[in-house]
């Protein structure tokens, strides 16, 4: 009987080129996904050198930049409150993802690494008639009655989209080199069906209260960016 070949573990480098040829246009062969969903509270624990109380620094770090971006574009009271983190492989995102809305992907540049933001409907669509009743001084909200999400919501959001995660970036130490190469805005993750990645992924979800615009967004990570916030 003939030994079989040891497995190999894909290094971060194979990881990342198939990661960017799968969200960026070129589709990898069929392969079965990963079946797995890590709570905070179960993860929390697998991760070297972050305790809780980071979580919750890192956490009150993004809460800290939604706020001060939020207060340039909604009006009047507004509240966010963080939700329970959890941790996903990027093979199994799509499982998560949360039906037909609002994403941005950003590839970093000299990091290797795609990141995702998240808006549901209410806020994606919310923000834009709140740009268009500035812009064009009009009452009018034309994206109430939409059936699903619609991509031309991109042309009224997609420069406040690419200010906050630009904003979310400086979180990070400039050492880590975290610049946006490319960004792609689409309205489904599904792209990720038949993808076998293990690259663990963090999901930071909030929920927004406002009286024009109000629902949940995440910001999405590799966790090894965990490691690489300065703390102090």
């Amino acid at each position: 009987m003939q030994n079989q070949p040891e497995k190999k573990e894909s290094n971060w480098e194979e990881i990342y080129q198939e990661m960017t040829r799968d969200a960026f246009g070129i589709y990898p062969k069929e392969k079965s996904p990963v079946n797995e969903n890590i709570l905070y509270q179960k993860f929390i624990k697998k991760v070297d050198n972050i305790n809780e109380s980071k979580y919750d620094l890192l956490r009150q770090k993004l809460l800290n930049t939604f706020t001060a971006e939020f207060q340039s574009i909604l009006p009047g009271a507004f509240q966010i409150t963080p939700q329970t983190i959890q941790c996903l492989s990027y093979a199994n995102l799509h499982r998560w993802s949360p039906g037909r809305a609002y994403f941005s992907l950003f590839e970093m540049k000299k990091s290797k690494s795609v990141w995702i933001l998240h808006l549901s409907r209410s806020v994606a669509e919310g923000i834009a008639y709140l740009v268009r009743e500035e812009n064009y001084g009009t009452a009018i909200n034309i994206f109430s009655d939409l059936k699903e999400a619609d991509s031309l919501i991109y042309l009224e959001i997609g420069e406040i989209l690419r200010r906050l995660f630009a904003n979310i970036l400086k979180i990070w130490d400039k050492s880590d080199e975290l610049c946006i190469l490319r960004c792609l805005h689409i309205l489904q993750l599904g792209f990720q069906k038949g993808v076998r990645l293990n690259e663990q992924y963090m999901i930071f979800p909030f929920n927004l209260k406002n009286s024009q615009c109000k629902g949940d967004f995440h910001i999405i990570f590799p966790s090894k960016y965990l490691q690489k916030i300065d703390f102090s």
